[in-house]
């Protein structure tokens, strides 16, 4: 039988009600990827060319110096770096580009500005004061006209046409939904499709064909995690976006719709698109018994014998299980361990490294909520409370943060301080979020959350690559107060400036990996479709 949790009494410095802190909110319907381009994907280069060319053509005049071939290759030029860096890509990203609160890509403009200005210097002869002259101009211009003829673009984007996968009511209320319609038109509403054999795929490219569909939206209501995904595969087999809708009880609640981007498959939250009384809802509320929480906690072990027992005894009572991942400890880690928590789950990592016992843990999981818990006794067990409620009130991912009110560390040094702000600001420049603790390996998240974090690194930099998928992903994060405490005894494998290093890598290569991600494409290849027909043929014989 399982000893009764122990107490572990509340600290001055642990606030009685903790106060979470949004980190990043969904997206707004505004920022989905486009299945279908307008003008504005090739008219944004035009202009960027145009205001770079005229401020450079103003610049040379004045200078009364021989503007060719500063014009066109350095416009060119700095259109070509726009280019890679995504810019013309897809739509802003929130908090990050083109909003009012974003930084991130305001400020890279400045600096493919100021490039755009060094290279027009080293094809034109202009002094260092004119080039200042050529950035200024090159700003106002760009900043100015982009300002101006943004929102007519944007109104000349095209409404996409969606085949909704579902219920008629659910295609009812989405049709009712009046500030949905500048953004896409629902052409055909059709039942659920078998999902994963050749026929199903053929079947879908039937019915895409048909509609001249630009998405597919997919319900919910009678697919399970499987059924789902398998709905998803078969759409995207043939290279057609794909977003999927909550289950139906969550349109009894919430008054407005906002879709959020799950590794790289739009979540359109419809919640209540019409007023009750002219759509009501029929469909079965299932909340009761769907929405029951099953906490597991996964703990990273090796070589913790001195701490393990106390971090097991602090645990809260009522969680659906512990799993503890050893890293094929040569101490008595797991025979401590199962003395302390005798229903404790014990798995061994095949592997080496935090990334991969987290991967070994996640796979292991039953339960409905994972909590991250590191072995040494600095993470307090007894503020899982708080990261269950956190998440329960509405939140995909909570995140531990010692810098909020509230929280603190005995354990962190002013170097790893100043390390992680520098971090974590880069974090939030690049990836328009708003961390205040990038680093810390305190989280918790729905299990719903898995697929979309994909963990291929072995080190420490692994909370910091699970933060920005899960902000990739589109997904709300809250961060919650938390106070780290010295380990309970032996050294830390923690390196603050090898770790530091492979954490900024990590934010750097994510950022680029979340500007391809978001990039969607309306049709499949020539071969991808004529393999899809002659499946369908051959399943048919």
């Amino acid at each position: 039988m399982q000893p009764p949790p122990f107490e572990i009494p509340v600290e001055n410095h642990v606030p009685a009600v903790p106060h979470e802190t949004l980190v990043q909110d969904r997206p707004t319907i505004n920022s989905m990827p486009l299945a279908r381009r307008g003008v504005g994907w090739w008219l944004l280069p035009i202009i960027d060319f145009v205001c770079s060319s005229l401020a450079l053509l103003a610049v040379t005049l004045i200078a009364r110096v021989e503007v060719f071939p500063a014009v066109p290759v350095a416009p060119a030029l700095l259109v070509l770096v726009y280019g890679l860096l995504g810019v013309y890509g897809s739509r802003p990203e929130r908090g990050a580009v083109g909003e009012e609160n974003g930084a991130a890509w305001p400020l890279i403009r400045l600096l493919v500005g100021a490039l755009f200005a060094w290279s027009a210097s080293l094809l034109a002869p202009i002094d260092g004061v004119e080039q200042l002259a050529l950035f200024v101009a090159f700003a106002i211009l760009d900043f100015g006209v982009r300002a101006v003829v943004a929102p007519q673009l944007q109104s000349l984007e095209p409404a996409e046409r969606w085949v909704l996968v579902g219920e008629p009511d659910v295609a009812e209320r989405l049709r009712a939904y009046a500030p949905l319609r500048k953004h896409a038109t629902l052409v055909a509403n059709v039942p659920p499709l078998e999902p994963d054999d050749s026929a199903g795929r053929a079947r879908a490219l039937e019915l895409v064909e048909q509609h001249d569909a630009d998405r597919v939206v997919i319900s919910t209501q009678h697919a399970d995690d499987e059924g789902l995904l398998g709905l998803v595969r078969a759409f995207k087999a043939i290279g057609v976006p794909v977003s999927m809708l909550p289950r139906p009880l969550d349109l009894l609640e919430a008054p407005a719709a906002r879709p959020a981007r799950v590794g790289g498959v739009p979540l359109i939250e419809v919640e209540s698109l019409a007023a009750r009384d002219s759509v009501p809802y029929k469909g079965p509320d299932r909340r009761a018994t769907e929405r029951k929480t099953k906490v597991s906690v996964v703990v990273p072990a090796m070589n913790e014998e001195g701490n393990i027992a106390q971090v097991l005894a602090g645990l809260p009572a009522g969680l659906h299980e512990v799993i503890l991942v050893d890293g094929r400890s040569s101490d008595d880690t797991v025979e401590v361990a199962r003395r302390a928590y005798p229903s404790i789950r014990v798995t061994t990592q095949s592997g080496k490294g935090k990334g991969d016992a987290l991967r070994t843990g996640f796979a292991a999981v039953t339960g409905n909520l994972v909590v991250m818990l590191d072995a040494d006794g600095s993470a307090d067990p007894a503020e899982i409370s708080s990261f269950v409620e956190a998440l329960e009130a509405g939140a995909d991912f909570a995140k531990g943060s010692r810098f909020l009110e509230g929280g603190g560390s005995d354990d962190i040094t002013l170097l790893r301080r100043f390390g992680n702000a520098c971090l974590s600001g880069t974090a939030n420049l690049l990836h328009g979020t708003h961390f205040t603790d990038l680093c810390y390996g305190y989280n918790a998240f729905w299990v719903r959350c898995l697929p979309f974090i994909s963990l291929d690194v072995p080190g420490f930099e692994v909370e910091t690559l699970i933060n920005l998928r899960i902000a990739g992903a589109g997904m709300k994060i809250a961060e919650v107060p938390s106070y780290e405490k010295e380990r309970i005894s032996g050294t830390s494998n923690l390196n603050t400036f090898r770790d530091g290093l492979r954490v900024l890598s990590t934010i750097i290569s994510e950022a680029r990996r979340r500007r391809s991600v978001h990039r969607e494409h309306p049709v499949a290849g020539a071969g991808a479709i004529e393999q899809a027909r002659a499946a369908g043929a051959v399943a048919k014989r």
